[in-house]
């Protein structure tokens, strides 16, 4: 049970703004599920119903944990469960028995209306408010929102495009844009034989950066200027070169003159940025020589002004080189538009988008009309991760309910706000600690002290890492002082005899061998000697490439473990084949496509037990030989007529008929893939579950699902869901870990350099200025600094939390293994210095092994092979009795609602 911070209902007051600060392991979710359950069973709180409460999250899985804890907890009470009735009983009014009574009754009226169960994630939520006005924006209600904007992106740019044809205004435009973007190319740069995708890509992070503030872009014209400021540039340079060859002066053999003159002269202006002037371009001549001192006099004045003049240039380069991006991004914005219009689709960032436009005061109340009721309780977790804009909606909504006497509990860590680069921003949950935005409501700020999850001795390692480390830290402290890591209040659980367990283990960078990988490996092989089970133990990464690193190292010593970052089935080679023969059927000129599936293991092993003649070799000689004959599966009808006809004459005739699911269980079923790749099985039947859900949400079209399955961004729904008692070292990103606990937890740690900014976003009243500014171009004028400034403190910001979210995991110990190349770099310098090494004289206690999982008799699935008929051939017709008939059953389907 978590430390309780709750008021009994009779003594809490309407309207209040109750916000909870919840450092990590402190009960964060118990606390938000019990005022849930608080207000669900109370008497005392005014509209109390169902429906006229919110709880809002930041993940889908958080969303399905809270709701399985609200029933669990109602359940619980309705048997009588002592512990979570004697909580319940400090916080209500109620008697017992009428709290089992209306327990039951909640359970019942939660399933016979899921639907009045608010437990949302946030964008969920915004989707259900837009979608009550969707008339008002324009839009059908029946649409669908995309949350993610590459698919529909990428083939609207194909449309866009193919508007630029020669002598069009679009593509003078595009021609402009490629101009400018040569001249901004860095000296260095390779040659942009695809100017098109570049644009594209730009264009796509220009528009997260802009759904994330709800502003339009402004363009700055500076290309009159940066022509005139050029010449001008040239001009001096030019001058200082004419005046040392007259004088004869003695050229400086440190000065950036040596460097700049010859890129003036190449035209190579951005690379002007950030030299230096503190060496003049020739050596002070001798005392009392009139005329080199005269000239010395000359080209130091004419320094100076090319000092001042790429100070100039460098601020109107920085605020010029987003321009074509924002202007290809204004222009093609009316084919997206189109496309979305025409396919009914909206991106997740229009919403929030369109709905900071819509929402104020006046238009709440019929916001609420069209929902069906109103919400007077909000609760929120993670408030931490809120976006400015989601934060701007919301709080209309909020304060119209704090108005008719309703409540706001939000829960948060501003030391576990780790998702800057998707614009959340901790400031605002920090900004509310100290001020009431809301007049009208009780405004209580509450802290959880009391660390559940982990042992004394880690929370005695995080305290030495960021109260007195970090807060001595003359780089770091300011950084630490905004999310609150200095300054902290959190102590270990009372009562418990083990203390933990934490050691730091610095190693020395080696590429050939690294030395982190057998440290990794021994100190999993002494847990195990130790009692611990591989389930026991996490192993937590900076980056996906870390983690598929140190899952080869667990392989070479056949440790099983589940890595988080590769459950995506997308990442596995029999689905990569399944979609290239789906791409093949789909687009039948894409050789490589067939070739894929051809020389893959899906069609080989099949191939080799009917046609043992045809194997891997001869494949691979005949793509080989056909490689300039296009399509290659003509060329394959050609020669294997026989494999042709009987895997691939079917499929290639149906394709476009056949729903995809069907398609999809044809090829499984034509390739006997469960029988000829049995270890692949849950990557297969994750597949036929993603294209049900596909087909469930309205969409049948191959091309939509091949979209679909091309998206990089639409993750969540291609994982394969993980037996929680599977016995497997668990792998994944400290980003994955967050809200997760381990009995050990294994951080590896490598040295983080600073990297530079995509787009700087400078606020304007109604518009926002995009920017894109360097260490050396900030350094030239005093706002680019102010912007730059902010934004690495922003970085810094979301390092530090990412290092406290992971040394925060473990229950019992913590391993953290840094791999430095330098003594003074991050994070290294804020680790321990002596206390945690580990020592031969540490004494870690023995845990006993897990309780065991019960082993479950093998339960196998069993896969028809029953293929389809296609029996209608080119000379068979369909009569238009028939036609008649399938149209008349189609109709009196579609009017069946349930």
């Amino acid at each position: 049970m978590g430390e309780s911070i709750l008021d009994k209902d009779t003594e809490i007051t309407f309207p209040h703004f109750t916000l909870l600060k919840a450092s990590a392991g402190s009960g964060k979710t118990h606390n938000l599920t019990r005022r849930f359950v608080q207000f669900l069973l109370s008497e005392k709180v005014p509209k109390g119903g169902l429906r006229n409460m919110l709880a809002i999250t930041f993940s889908n899985n958080a969303a399905r944990e809270m709701k399985g804890r609200t029933l669990s907890w109602l359940k619980k009470v309705t048997f009588d469960d002592r512990k979570v009735m004697a909580d319940l009983l400090e916080i209500t009014s109620l008697d017992p028995q009428v709290m089992k009574e209306k327990a039951g009754l909640l359970i019942d009226a939660i399933l016979d209306n899921y639907s009045d169960f608010q437990v949302k994630t946030i964008d969920s939520f915004m989707t259900t408010v837009f979608k009550a006005s969707a008339i008002d924006f324009g839009y059908n209600p029946d649409f669908e929102v995309l949350m993610s904007i590459d698919t529909l992106m990428e083939y609207s740019f194909d449309l866009f495009m193919r508007t630029a044809k020669e002598g069009t205004a679009e593509a003078d435009f595009l021609g402009e844009i490629v101009d400018f973007l040569g001249e901004q190319k860095k000296a260095g740069e390779s040659y942009l034989w695809d100017p098109s995708a570049a644009l594209l890509e730009e264009i796509k992070k220009i528009y997260r950066k802009l759904s994330s503030r709800g502003k339009q872009p402004e363009i700055e014209d500076c290309g009159e200027d940066l022509r005139k400021i050029r010449e001008e540039i040239r001009v001096t340079i030019e001058g200082i070169e004419k005046e040392i060859e007259d004088s004869g002066l003695k050229r400086h053999g440190n000065s950036s003159y040596r460097t700049i003159l010859p890129l003036v002269r190449g035209k190579s202006f951005p690379d002007l940025i950030g030299k230096g002037f503190a060496n003049f371009p020739v050596s002070k001549p001798a005392k009392g020589n009139s005329n080199e001192q005269a000239a010395y006099d000359r080209i130091l004045a004419l320094w100076r002004d090319t000092e001042e003049l790429i100070s100039r240039f460098t601020i109107l380069f920085v605020h010029s080189r987003c321009t074509p991006y924002v202007r290809a991004y204004q222009s093609f914005g009316n084919t997206v538009e189109a496309v979305k219009r025409q396919q009914g689709k909206v991106f997740i960032g229009d919403i929030n988008m369109r709905l900071a436009e819509y929402l104020d005061r006046a238009i709440v109340p019929d916001v609420y009309f069209r929902l069906g009721d109103t919400i007077f309780h909000f609760l929120i977790d993670e408030f931490q991760d809120t976006s400015p804009i989601q934060w701007g909606n919301l709080f209309p909504l909020i304060e119209n309910s704090l108005s008719q006497g309703g409540s706001l509990f939000t829960v948060g860590d501003t030391k576990q706000a780790i998702y800057g680069f998707r614009d959340a921003d901790y400031a605002i949950m920090k900004g509310l600690e100290k001020e009431n935005p809301f007049p009208s409501a009780e405004h209580a700020v509450r802290e959880l002290s009391t660390n559940y999850r982990s042992r004394k001795r880690i929370v005695d390692f995080n305290e030495r890492v960021f109260k007195e480390r970090l807060a001595g830290n003359a780089e770091y402290r300011e950084a630490g002082k905004r999310s609150g890591l200095t300054e902290y209040v959190q102590k270990a659980k009372e009562g418990e005899t083990d203390e933990g367990y934490a050691e730091v283990t610095l190693l020395e960078r080696n590429d050939n061998e690294p030395p982190e990988r057998v440290k990794i490996q021994e100190l999993i092989e002494q847990l195990r000697v130790r009692g611990y089970d591989y389930r026991d133990i996490a192993v937590l990464t900076q980056t996906n490439e870390d983690a598929v690193r140190a899952t080869t190292w667990l392989n070479e010593k056949d440790m099983p473990f589940i890595s988080f970052s590769s459950l995506d089935v997308r990442r596995r080679q029999v689905t990569g084949e399944v979609v290239a023969l789906m791409n093949f059927l789909d687009a039948p000129t894409d050789d490589l496509s067939f070739g894929t599936f051809i020389l893959g293991d899906v069609f080989t092993k099949m191939v080799s037990k009917e046609f043992p003649a045809v194997d891997i070799d001869t494949l691979r000689e005949f793509c080989f030989l056909q490689r300039g004959n296009r399509p290659l599966y003509k060329a394959f009808q050609g020669t294997f007529g026989s494999l042709w006809e009987k895997y691939f004459e079917g499929l290639f005739r149906a394709a476009g008929f056949l729903p995809v699911y069907d398609l999809v269980t044809e090829i499984f079923a034509l390739f006997r893939v469960f029988d000829n790749i049995p270890e692949e099985e849950s990557a297969l039947v994750k597949i036929l579950e993603v294209v049900k859900d596909f087909e469930g949400g309205g969409f049948n079209s191959l091309r939509n699902f091949l979209f679909a399955a091309l998206d990089e961004e639409s993750g969540q729904e291609w994982e394969m869901t993980v037996a929680r008692n599977t016995d497997a070292v668990q792998v994944m990103t400290v980003h994955k870990a967050k809200g997760l606990g381990f009995p050990v937890v294994i951080v590896l740690l490598y040295e983080v350099r600073n990297r530079g900014f995509e787009y700087i976003v400078q606020e304007k009243d109604s518009t926002v200025c995009l920017l894109k500014i360097n260490k050396s171009a900030a350094a030239c004028d005093q706002d680019l600094q102010d912007l730059y400034d902010q934004e690495r403190m922003k970085e810094m910001v979301n390092r530090l939390n990412s290092l406290y979210v992971g040394f925060t995991r473990p229950e019992r110990e913590l391993y953290v293994v840094g791999v430095k190349s330098r003594d003074a770099a991050y994070p290294f310098v804020l680790l321990p210095s002596e206390e945690f090494r580990p020592s031969a004289s540490a004494q870690r206690k023995v845990e006993k092994k897990s309780p065991p999982s019960v082993a479950q008799a093998p339960c196998p699935l069993l896969h028809r092979h029953r293929l389809l008929e296609f029996s209608a051939g080119p000379e068979e017709f369909i009569t238009l009795e028939e036609k008649r008939r399938g149209e008349f059953i189609h109709r009196v389907l579609s009017l069946i609602e349930y």
